[in-house]
């Protein structure tokens, strides 16, 4: 199949779409502008699905409305029941990329399993891994999950950490932190992981072109062994290309996560 590139979707058209659902949207949960600092420090999420104390949001994308500059999106499905229990995908964009875009493919793959994608925005550029993943960017992202959990009814069993570029490799690191929350992670074009610890066995999902010049596929093929000799359920798909989400490979990842 056609692969796209990083860039591959309207982005004028995204904006639009997800400033206008902004305005139209119910006011979210009041969450902390600052998050829990005990997550900054251990990289160890604390939001956790449960019982949503406010009324779901309508089928669309939303921005969430928890930082002016740098917001986190939401993807809601058509068709999700009240009080029904839906997947739920936290997909991170690659370096210098708006949130919203990196959406791009996986919005529509993952309309048809029911599935909500959250695309937060880094707290700055890129996502900083230098010391793990802890720090605010960890912090932003506990926040919203919690907005999300705020309003729908998640399945624990079935939550992704997803990521392009650099964005893969913050979903390889705070994943793996995170293994007892993520059930999967799906990392496409990662450059590398930093996780200073590491809880449960989330499955991993490795997609990579071939002639990729940025996150160079033999670098992802040492990444995918050490992690399955460290006792991970690994899987990696090489596609004949360079440096973008290949097409086929999200379709791939989104059919091995509904298949846990």
């Amino acid at each position: 199949m056609r692969p796209y590139p990083r860039c591959g979707i309207d982005r004028r058209a995204l904006f639009a779409a997800g400033f206008a659902f902004a305005a139209s949207a119910p006011a979210l949960a009041q969450v902390s502008a600052v998050g829990d600092g005990g997550v900054a420090a251990t990289a160890r999420l604390k939001a956790r699905p449960g019982v949503p104390g406010l009324a779901a949001l309508p089928a669309g994308l939303h921005v969430l409305g928890l930082d002016r500059a740098r917001d986190a999106y939401l993807s809601v499905p058509g068709g999700v029941a009240p009080g029904e229990a839906v997947p739920l995908i936290v997909m991170f964009h690659g370096k210098g990329q708006p949130a919203n875009e990196v959406l791009g493919e996986w919005k529509r793959v993952a309309a048809r399993h029911k599935c909500l994608v959250l695309a937060p925005s880094a707290r700055d550029f890129t996502w900083n891994v230098d010391n793990g993943p802890g720090g605010a960017d960890a912090q932003f992202v506990d926040r919203a999950l919690q907005a999300v959990f705020d309003r729908f009814t998640v399945d624990p069993r079935h939550i992704a950490a997803a990521g392009f570029s650099d964005g893969g490799t913050y979903c390889l690191s705070l994943g793996l932190v995170n293994g007892d929350f993520f059930s999967d992670l799906l990392a496409f074009s990662p450059i590398k992981y930093n996780a200073p610890t590491s809880t449960g066995r989330p499955r991993i999902f490795f997609c990579n072109g071939n002639r990729d010049p940025g996150a160079v596929f033999t670098n992802t093929t040492s990444m995918a062994r050490q992690l399955k000799a460290d006792g991970y359920d690994v899987d990696l798909y090489e596609f004949d290309g360079g440096h973008w989400m290949d097409e086929t490979g999200v379709k791939k990842a989104m059919a091995r996560f509904m298949g846990r």
